[in-house]
């Protein structure tokens, strides 16, 4: 049976980020001994993620094998997961925070991404959840999809303003009824 390795022995630094609409919250870890090396918040523009990554860069020595813990890698975290992935990085979802456990405790972003990045360090790797990325056929049917969807509830709306349009005037058309495609 072979031991399962854990975050803290096969990553150097680990960065947590609590994110945002308009700003995400890095801290970085020391993994091996869970010291907090540094805390920034930047916007979670374009030039706002490539600070973001400059900067941990700075403070890791460039090390690739940083692993970067994302909130919401699926939505907040989308960009910068994708982004993050892009230049090598491993990256992972958060884990889930226990409210209990932290009542009482304080609550601001720094501490929340620090939380974060400390509740992955005794976690196995192969249990960490990797998010999925929007890229490629999967971004292209979610784009789609998204799409369809809208279009079917404009039309339903639509046809629905009509109907009732044909209700409530004297035109002629059988009002008891839903208007037929040709009619439309």
């Amino acid at each position: 049976m072979t031991a399962m390795s854990i975050v803290s022995h096969c990553h150097p630094f680990v960065v947590g980020v609590d994110t945002h609409a308009r700003n995400h919250v890095y801290v970085i870890l020391d993994a091996a001994n869970g010291v907090l090396l540094d805390t920034q918040s930047f916007p979670t523009t374009g030039a706002g993620i490539n600070r973001a990554i400059a900067w941990v860069a700075r403070r890791t020595n460039a090390n690739a094998d940083t692993l970067w813990v994302i909130e919401g890698a699926a939505s907040y975290g989308a960009i910068l997961a994708g982004t993050v992935a892009t230049h090598g990085f491993p990256v992972a979802e958060a884990p889930r925070m226990d409210a209990k456990k932290n009542r009482g405790v304080g609550k601001s972003d720094a501490l929340d991404s620090h939380r974060m990045a400390m509740g992955v360090l005794p976690l196995a790797v192969e249990r960490l959840r990797r998010p999925r990325l929007n890229e490629g056929i999967r971004q292209g049917l979610r784009i789609l999809v998204t799409a369809r969807e809208s279009m079917t509830k404009d039309r339903t709306r639509s046809v629905n303003a009509l109907n009732a349009l044909v209700r409530s005037n004297d035109l002629d058309i059988d009002a008891c009824r839903k208007l037929t495609p040709v009619q439309i």
